[in-house]
C-alpha cells in the first residue's frame, strides 16, 4: 500500500496511513494491509403481537465495534516480523491500534490469531489474521476486593431484592388469581425444564438437586403460592442451579439465553398489549402477576449466566471473552425488554384505568448489572493470562501425529485429544487431513 502525498484538495487516499500496533509491552509492529473493515452492532429489540401485520422494533444504543485485520509481511524477515506480531498480539493487556483509515484507540485483540504461510503459491508473505476489540475499561473491576466476592455480593443483594419485588407487586388476595398464578407457574416451571434440564444432566448431583426443586414446587405450590416471597426464591433457586454443572460454558450460557428468549417473546412477557384490552381490574391484576412471574425468572437467567461463569475454570483466552460478551449481550437484552414491558404497561393501563399501582423499583436490576458488569471485566482481566487461540490453514494434507508434533513440539501425547476435540475431527481426519482445513490450537507461552 502507498501514500500519495497531499494535493491542494484532499481525499480518501490522504487520509490512509500506515498500519500499526503497539502492544502491551511498548513494542510496536508495522503491518501491510489491502482492504479492511469494521463491524458494528446496532442493538434492536424486535416485537410481534398477534393479529397486526409488521413488528415494533425498538433501538437499544450501539453494541461493540470491532475491527478485523488482515495483516501483511513481505521481505526477507516475513516469517520473523509475523511471529513478532503473533507474540505482541498474545501479551497481556490493553494494546493500542493505528488503524490504517478507522483512527488510533485502545484494543484487546479477540477471538483467533489465523496466519498462513504459503510458501509455494505466495513465497515471501506471511499473513496474520484477528479481531481487535475497543474495550469498556469503566467495567473493569475496581477497588482491593477480590471480584468474585463483589459478584457473589452483587448476586446476593439481587436475589434478596428480586423476592422482595415479586412479593411486594403481586396481587394474590382471592382463589382466581392464585389459581390463575399457578397455571401461569406451571407453564414457566415447563420451560425451565424443557431449557436447563439438557445442561443440569450433564452433572448428577446438580441434575439431583434441579429435579428435587422441581419437585419442591410442583407439590408445595399450593401453600408457596400463598408465600411470595418464599416462591420467589425457590424459582429464583430453581433456575439459577443449572449454572453449577459440568456442561461447558457456552452450553449453559446459550441455555440461559434461550430460556430468556423464550420469556421475552411468550404471552405473558408481552402485558401491555393484553392489559389494554382488560375488562376490569381483576383481569388486570392476573395479567401483571404473569408477567412479574416471567420477569423474576428472567432475571434469574441472567443470574445463571453469571453464576456459571464464577463456576468456570477458563483455559482459552476465547472461551473467556465470549462468554463476557454473552453475558452482557443478555443482560442488554434483559433491560431492553424489561423497559418496554413496564413503559406499555404504564400506558396501557393509563388508558383503560384499570391497572394496579406497579412500581418497577429498579433495586434488583442496578444489582444484577453490577455483578454482569465486574464479571465481564474480570473476564477481560483474566483472559489476557489465558491461552490465545491461533489458527492455521493446511496447505497440503497433513498426518494429525506429525502436525501435533509441530503444533505442540515436546508435548505432543497429552496434546492430540485435545486437539482432536477442539476441532472436532471425525474418523477420516484423524487418519489424514485435507488441504484447505483450519486448525485452531492453543500454544503455551514460550
Amino acid at each position: 500500500m502507498t501514500f500519495p502525498e497531499p494535493t491542494g484538495t484532499p481525499s480518501w487516499e490522504t487520509r490512509v496511513r500506515p498500519g500499526a500496533y503497539t502492544a502491551p509491552s511498548g513494542v510496536r509492529i508495522l503491518y501491510d494491509f489491502e482492504d479492511v473493515a469494521r463491524e458494528i452492532d446496532l442493538r434492536r429489540s424486535v416485537f410481534e403481537f398477534p393479529g397486526v401485520d409488521g413488528v415494533y422494533i425498538q433501538r437499544n444504543k450501539v453494541g461493540a465495534r470491532r475491527y478485523p485485520l488482515r495483516c501483511y509481511f513481505s521481505g526477507d524477515s516475513h516469517d520473523l516480523e509475523a511471529t513478532a506480531f503473533e507474540a505482541a498480539l498474545m501479551e497481556d493487556g490493553v494494546g493500542r491500534l493505528e488503524h490504517p483509515l478507522y483512527g488510533t484507540f485502545d484494543v484487546v485483540p479477540m477471538g483467533t490469531i489465523t496466519r498462513r504461510d504459503n510458501l509455494v503459491t505466495g513465497a515471501n508473505q506471511s499473513i496474520v489474521e484477528t479481531t481487535f476489540w475497543p474495550p469498556l475499561r469503566v467495567l473493569y473491576p475496581t477497588g482491593q476486593e477480590s471480584p468474585e466476592n463483589e459478584i457473589l455480593a452483587s448476586l446476593g443483594n439481587f436475589d434478596v431484592q428480586a423476592a422482595q419485588m415479586f412479593s411486594d407487586l403481586m396481587s394474590l388476595e382471592t382463589i382466581v388469581k392464585q389459581v390463575s398464578l399457578k397455571e401461569a407457574i406451571r407453564k414457566t416451571l415447563n420451560e425451565i425444564s424443557q431449557v436447563l434440564g439438557t445442561v443440569s444432566k450433564t452433572t448428577s448431583e446438580v441434575n439431583r438437586l434441579f429435579r428435587d426443586a422441581q419437585s419442591i414446587l410442583n407439590y408445595a405450590l399450593d401453600v408457596l403460592v400463598g408465600q411470595p416471597l418464599l416462591l420467589a426464591q425457590q424459582i429464583i433457586n430453581l433456575t439459577t442451579l443449572p449454572s453449577r454443572a459440568l456442561a461447558g460454558i457456552a452450553d449453559r450460557l446459550a441455555a440461559y439465553g434461550e430460556l430468556a428468549d423464550r420469556l421475552f417473546g411468550s404471552e405473558a412477557g408481552r402485558p401491555g398489549e393484553r392489559i389494554g384490552t382488560a375488562l376490569d381490574r381483576r383481569q388486570s391484576s392476573l395479567i401483571t402477576n404473569e408477567f412479574h412471574l416471567v420477569d423474576l425468572t428472567a432475571n434469574a437467567a441472567v443470574d445463571g449466566s453469571v453464576q456459571s461463569a464464577l463456576n468456570t475454570t477458563f483455559r482459552y483466552r476465547p472461551d473467556a471473552l465470549g462468554a463476557a460478551v454473552e453475558i452482557f449481550d443478555q443482560f442488554d437484552a434483559l433491560v431492553a425488554w424489561r423497559d418496554a414491558a413496564f413503559t406499555d404497561l404504564a400506558d396501557a393501563g393509563a388508558i383503560s384505568g384499570t391497572l394496579l399501582d406497579q412500581v418497577d423499583t429498579g433495586g434488583p436490576i442496578q444489582s444484577l448489572g453490577n455483578a454482569v458488569a465486574t464479571t465481564a471485566g474480570n473476564l477481560v482481566e483474566i483472559s489476557f493470562s489465558l491461552l490465545p487461540e491461533r489458527r492455521i490453514v493446511l496447505d497440503r494434507p497433513r498426518n494429525l501425529l506429525e502436525l501435533a508434533s509441530e503444533l505442540y513440539p515436546g508435548d505432543v501425547d497429552p496434546r492430540l485429544d485435545e486437539l482432536i476435540s477442539n476441532n472436532g475431527l471425525t474418523g477420516d481426519e484423524i487418519l489424514e487431513l485435507p488441504p484447505g482445513r483450519t486448525i485452531a490450537y492453543y500454544p503455551e507461552p514460550s
